[in-house]
């Protein structure tokens, strides 16, 4: 078995070669990830497909021949029996949901009522659960009902740090945003390939393991998903543009600029300064941590103000778009919707996680929290929670640019 950093160079390059050609032939990459995903399919029918080949095979070697061919027999009785065990594995294999602390209408009656409200606007999809997570994320993940991604569940996962960030108004744009991307009205072939990349990992999922009998597909699956992933990365970054575009038939385009543009400096400002920070700590106390995002939460709203944030608007305007990210880049995102420039406007206090968590475990606050937050894992131990804070304190303290420059990001 090739070592993984072997396998994550073959996929760079791949993934590298795709970038350039999305640039000139972004239909050519949607054709291919479309090929690729059908031979997810075909991975999962091969089994079914060996036991009906293997029965033709049998009565062959018991009546084909003037006398009969005992090792042939022996043969295929071996491959109908095999398949046949991994064909039933297959079509019983239900994956696990995401994970996360499910919402119930409630404790949340607000963001149910917004999430009913958005649906009726973008007919086509229907939210049968709500997680949080400890991510900054909100995605919809669907989970097939069987071994065959046909019929699915569909979750609302909402990261506890974004719903605690962004305002109500910019929180109501991003879901609109993701709800009419998964609508499907005008981009089946694209969401149905976005789709994918959340479900065929869940084939090769190391932390469940399967049943006996489904090893093999496993095994293939932790070939194939990997490359998947990597192949239909043009397509995810064409599907996350036309997102943006829905978002735009409910908001105006200045809201969903500020939206898009506060999300991808979250981002940044996450991967440079929070993470690092959290790597450090976890490496540090030799243990997994959980429970970081009241932390993540208080740095980015230290770390982005005032005039600060005009510096990050401009770095992730900049910024190169990675191979391996399945989201384009800001300057992409803001010609996509007609813009020549990101406009993020200041991170008030006001949070959506007040308005539409009500009494949900992610509106908790302190202690209450913290104490939550250890029943899913290892909870942080109180220094940690110091290093966070100081963190933030050091961030506030930094000599601030000038309001001239701040201005000119912003192309005032």
């Amino acid at each position: 078995m090739p070592a993984p950093g072997w396998r994550r160079s073959v996929l760079e390059l791949i993934g590298s070669e795709l970038q350039y050609l999305e640039e000139s032939r972004p239909r050519a990459c949607v054709m291919l990830a479309t090929l690729c995903a059908a031979a997810g399919y075909a991975c999962l029918l091969l089994f079914p497909a060996l036991v009906f080949a293997g029965i033709s095979g049998l009565e062959e070697a018991l009546h084909g021949y003037a006398t009969v061919n005992w090792s042939q027999v022996l043969a295929w009785s071996a491959v109908v029996a095999v398949s046949a065990l991994v064909s039933y594995r297959v079509f019983s294999f239900t994956p696990a949901p995401p994970l996360g602390t499910p919402l119930v209408r409630e404790a949340a009656p607000s963001l149910f009522e917004l999430v009913a409200t958005l649906d009726r606007q973008y007919p086509g999809i229907r939210i049968d659960r709500i997680v949080l997570s400890n991510g900054f994320e909100l995605r919809i993940v669907k989970t097939p009902l069987w071994g065959l991604p046909v019929w699915s569940s569909t979750t609302l996962v909402i990261g506890r740090p974004l719903i605690q960030c962004l305002s109500p108004s910019r929180f109501q744009c991003a879901l609109a945003r993701r709800l009419g991307q998964f609508s499907k009205r005008y981009n089946r072939l694209g969401n149905w390939l976005y789709q994918l990349r959340e479900i065929w990992p869940r084939y090769c999922d190391r932390e469940h393991p399967p049943a006996f009998g489904f090893q093999p597909v496993a095994w293939i699956f932790r070939i194939y998903a990997p490359l998947y992933g990597v192949v239909s990365l043009p397509a995810a970054r064409l599907d996350e543009l036309v997102a943006d575009n829905y978002a735009m038939e409910l908001f105006s385009d200045a809201e969903v600029l500020d939206t898009i543009t506060t999300e991808m400096v979250c981002r940044m400002y996450l991967t440079e300064k929070f993470w690092p920070v959290i790597r450090k700590i976890a490496a540090s106390e030799r243990q997994a941590m959980t429970g970081f995002h009241t932390g993540m939460a208080s740095v980015l709203r230290t770390g982005l103000q005032d005039e600060k944030a005009a510096g990050w608007v401009a770095k992730t305007l900049s910024a190169d778009p990675r191979w391996d990210d399945p989201l384009p880049s800001l300057a992409r995102r803001v010609e996509n919707i007609g813009h020549l420039h990101a406009r993020m406007d200041a991170i008030t206090g006001e949070s959506a996680a007040a308005v539409y968590l009500g009494t949900a475990p992610g509106r908790r606050q302190g202690s209450q929290e913290r104490e939550e937050e250890a029943s899913d894992g290892v909870e942080w131990p109180r220094h940690c929670w110091l290093q966070i804070t100081r963190l933030a304190q050091r961030l506030a303290d930094r000599p601030k640019k000038s309001h001239a420059d701040a201005a000119t990001v912003r192309g005032d």
